[in-house]
């Protein structure tokens, strides 16, 4: 039941697709890209716990379906991030929220304090964005959902900023970025408490 005008949405990726797509397993092993990818999770779920709205999470592993029960929950949703991506915003825009957020879960830094600023944003802005500094991003808001800004998705994930510039600017979108943040990749991106 929608009970906001504004939602959260968390892309919850499956743990061994995670470990598999990240550079963490060649330097540390498989033992301890989950326990990072576990810290990961926990500082995701702990940081949008703060933030008072409806929240959606994206899980592709419903074996983690416990950790989510505040949520309203979403099965793995298309064949991959891009595709989850489009139909979870356009799944919750459906519904008739104003403005949404989506975050992954590979982002350390990620403070509740960021995701206010992002909703503040989409005040005056059509999309705002969290870059992240290998390319990608951490967090993308927007007012509506707007499917051309998904066609960047068949590039690889270090080019997916670049190509969300260029599909905003097409659209001739309002948009402002958020501070550039590291996303865990390799071992230089995971907080040194952490280890």
């Amino acid at each position: 039941m929608k009970v906001f005008n504004q939602a959260l949405i968390v892309l919850a990726r499956d743990k061994e697709v995670a470990i598999a797509n990240t550079r963490l397993k060649d330097t540390v092993g498989d033992f301890k890209t989950r326990e990072i990818l576990h810290q990961l999770l926990n500082h995701t779920q702990e940081t949008a716990s703060y933030i008072h709205m409806d929240k959606y999470v994206v899980l592709e592993e419903m074996a983690d379906y416990g950790l989510w029960e505040e949520y309203i929950i979403f099965p793995k949703l298309g064949h991959d991030a891009g595709e989850s991506m489009s139909l979870a915003f356009n799944m919750v825009f459906a519904t008739g929220y104003q403005e949404v957020v989506m975050i992954g879960m590979d982002c350390p830094h990620l403070s509740p304090e960021l995701l206010e600023e992002a909703f503040v944003a989409l005040r005056h802005n059509q999309v705002v964005i969290g870059p992240a500094q290998h390319g990608g991003f951490y967090l993308l808001g927007m007012q509506r959902f707007y499917p051309e800004l998904f066609d960047f998705m068949d590039a690889g994930a270090s080019h997916w900023l670049r190509r969300l510039l260029t599909a905003i600017n097409k659209q001739q979108l309002r948009f402002t970025f958020l501070p550039t943040l590291n996303v865990v990749q390799e071992l230089a991106d995971v907080p040194e408490d952490w280890l």
